[in-house]
């Protein structure tokens, strides 16, 4: 990371010296959870990532940071270049979402003196600079919730009010607490969803809390409290999407322990939808839960957004931590479902400010981000200039149009068609356009290869793709073995063989093979089923050597130059055009013919 350059080094030294002195005297109050390893779930990559079907409906996102917690530090500078230099780097990536959230930790007093540890107390300024950074919504129930009293409660709702920043976790004196907080997400085209949010936490530091006035997460036997529980339930009967904030978990801990596992469970077996964690100071791993048949999202911590915590940077990662975007898609049949997510790492610059991290800045801690989100390629990382695009601009289920065909990838579709079928790595362009084909048709319905049931089938040059909603990737969407149709009607065959010794012979030469392995394999490819053969190209005259897999033939044309560009040293032939479509294959006889002859041309 840069080194500070705003106050003279023996001041930094002294200033990082007491941070590690008071932070180490942090006090734990309620009920321990007891500690438990990273289980080997979450130390994997997350195929389940993302859920975006056949991209209809109206799709929404919600951004989410961690701890906005100021060290004394951080307020003098604020106070000397305004609050708003606090969020002027990641600005645009917090208003490109629909509705943006964070943990506002510690109180807004303008009655009692700023401080930091044991006590937060912000100047009111902040929750401007908060509402003008794009945040909309923010948690109030944390341990430092009660730092200046009961009435520093009332005043920092009362700050958080006049800046227009929407909340929930803590309850004025005079007020019946709120079960949660009404939300309405709205879309571009004007179609909203009604949501609920709900904030908890574990603990107050141990000040006395003797009106109530701060929500309690656990109860006195470590489990979910039941009133947390009612009001779920309640919200999750009265609106379309439930958003649960929790402060847990065990500082500087890179893994959730058995009591926030079993938490996250609790709430999503009640009706929680997206569970936003808070409160370790760094980043942990994301997962989806089942329950009753429905699929919850949680983060168990997003860990620190403004924060002067450098002292534990080399240890649990402070420093490092990131935007995270929920999607979720409003269905026609007007059911909501929760998609997965992306995400924008960011680091906290010259202990001071989140910005975007770049895998340049710090290779290690941008590694550390890829490896809690599960996503070790980067697939669903957010480009460094996605929030350029202006309000609800960063989607987690996209779309892009194709003027040469004049057709739309959406969805899961969308994310076969830049990942070649791993939704684990991702492809420019014209890889994408090379190995897949640019889409011919509009998502339709009709019956899957298996010929039993139907499916969502979108169709271009050189596949016929179907969505299986129920699998994970790399099966959520799969190939038609186009390669299979057409060989069975240029060759008259019934019944193919598959090739299965691909490291030996079956693929017909190093051409192939080579490029076979490079983009894409079995996923993509399937099996050869046929050997090396000779065809007579229909536009051009010309001779091809040409070999069949279950869902592609590969091709090139001897004697012509060989690209030195390792994707056009074959091309792949326009199956999806060629196909004669379901109907027929369905239709066709399926009878188990002995496999015929063919005509195979030598290596």
């Amino acid at each position: 990371m840069p080194k500070h350059k705003l106050l003279p080094q023996f001041v930094r030294a002294i200033s990082t010296l007491l941070l590690v002195l008071t932070l180490s005297l942090t006090v734990f109050t309620g009920t321990p959870a007891v500690t438990q390893a990273a289980s080997s779930d979450l130390t994997q990559p997350l195929n389940q990532l993302n859920q975006c079907g056949s991209g209809e409906g109206t799709t929404f996102t919600l951004a989410a940071v961690g701890d906005i917690l100021l060290h004394m530090y951080i307020q003098n500078i604020a106070e000397q270049r305004g609050y708003d230099y606090l969020f002027d780097q990641v600005r645009p990536f917090l208003t490109a979402a629909d509705l943006t959230y964070a943990n506002f930790e510690g109180n807004a007093n303008p009655s009692a003196p700023r401080s930091e540890y044991p006590q937060f107390n912000y100047n009111p300024t902040l929750a401007g600079a908060l509402k003008k950074a794009g945040v909309d919504v923010v948690s109030t129930a944390n341990n430092h919730a009660i730092d200046t009293g009961p009435a520093g409660v009332d005043a920092t709702l009362d700050t958080l009010d006049q800046a227009g920043l929407l909340h929930h976790g803590t309850t004025r004196r005079n007020q019946t607490r709120q079960a949660y907080l009404p939300l309405t997400f709205t879309a571009n085209n004007g179609e909203t969803v009604k949501a609920a949010f709900l904030s908890y936490t574990f603990s107050t530091n141990g000040i006395p809390d003797p009106y109530g006035q701060v929500n309690m997460l656990w109860n006195g036997r470590g489990q979910v409290a039941q009133p947390v529980l009612d009001a779920i339930r309640k919200a999750k009967q009265e609106t379309d999407l439930v958003i649960v904030a929790v402060h847990w978990g065990e500082e500087y801990q890179l893994s959730p322990n058995a009591q926030q596992r079993q938490g996250a469970q609790t709430l999503a077996d009640a009706g929680a939808d997206i569970i936003l964690g808070d409160h370790p100071h760094t980043l942990q791993p994301a997962e989806w839960l089942e329950s009753n048949g429905r699929q919850s999202l949680v983060i168990y911590s997003l860990g620190n957004f403004v924060a002067a915590q450098q002292a534990f940077q080399a240890q649990s990662f402070t420093q490092t931590s990131l935007i995270y975007y929920v999607g979720f898609t409003k269905l026609p049949n007007g059911k909501v479902v929760v998609n997965g997510y992306r995400y924008l790492p960011v680091y906290i610059e010259y202990d001071l400010r989140p910005v975007p991290l770049l895998p340049s800045s710090d290779p290690t801690a941008y590694r550390h981000v890829l490896d809690e989100m599960r996503d070790p390629n980067g697939a669903h990382v957010i480009s460094p200039v996605a929030g350029k695009s202006g309000p609800q601009g960063i989607k987690v289920c996209n779309s892009g149009s194709f003027r040469e065909t004049g057709q739309v990838i959406a969805g899961d579709f969308y994310d076969y068609f830049y990942t070649l079928g791993s939704n684990a790595s991702r492809v420019e362009l014209p890889v994408a356009v090379a190995i897949v084909g640019y889409p011919i048709a509009p998502v339709v319905e009709e019956l899957a290869g298996d010929c039993t049931h139907t499916t969502r089938v979108l169709y271009t040059e050189r596949q016929r793709l179907e969505l299986q909603p129920e699998a994970n990737w790399p099966f959520r969407v799969v190939g038609t073995q186009l390669g299979t149709e057409v060989y069975k009607i240029k060759y008259g065959v019934q019944n193919v063989e598959r090739r299965t010794n691909i490291g030996g012979g079956a693929i017909a030469n190093e051409r192939f093979r080579t490029f076979y392995q490079r983009y894409g394999g079995l996923t993509v490819f399937g099996y050869p089923i046929s050997g090396l053969l000779q065809e007579t190209d229909r536009d051009t005259g010309k001779t091809k050597m040409v070999q069949y897999f279950e869902r592609a033939r590969f091709e090139y044309t001897p004697g012509e130059p060989e690209n030195a560009n390792p994707l056009y040293k074959v091309q792949l032939g326009l199956l999806g055009r060629e196909y004669p479509g379901i109907a027929a294959q369905c239709s066709s006889a399926k009878s188990a013919l002995p496999f015929p002859g063919e005509h195979v041309m030598a290596n």
